[in-house]
């Protein structure tokens, strides 16, 4: 099952995050919007695969599906903590390789962007 993420992102001066979930017969979207201050490094989201003892068992495969239009979004592999459920929930406390989004406006770029990314759910 794939796991569709759409964000739109408004570059201003404060910090909003809202979510919806969709979900069809193969696939499951997710969108979020995230404000971001104008030209800053944004963490936009992260996703991770581990296993029940909670040590990592790779990076998910993370495709961006749509650029943003006024900015650049960055994708890195570094270590998170998870924020599972059920029962890897005992698994929040520990870091483990973790994939993670980076959204960054043009300088003094006021307004709303979209990004879209595609990783497996």
């Amino acid at each position: 099952m794939k796991n569709f993420f759409a964000c739109l992102i408004l570059a201003v001066a404060v910090i909003s995050l809202s979510s919806c979930t969709t979900t069809s017969n193969s696939f499951r979207q997710k969108s979020k919007s995230i404000t971001a201050l104008s030209g800053e490094k944004t963490r936009i989201g992260q996703t991770w695969h581990i296993n029940n003892d909670c040590s990592h068992a790779d990076y998910p495969a993370t495709h961006i599906v749509e650029q943003p239009k006024h900015g650049r979004l960055q994708i890195v592999h570094e270590p998170v903590f998870p924020n599972a459920a059920g029962k890897l929930a005992k698994c929040r406390t520990v870091k483990v390789g973790g994939v993670v989004g980076y959204y960054t406006s043009e300088p003094g770029y006021i307004g709303s962007d979209r990004i879209v990314l595609s990783s497996p759910y």
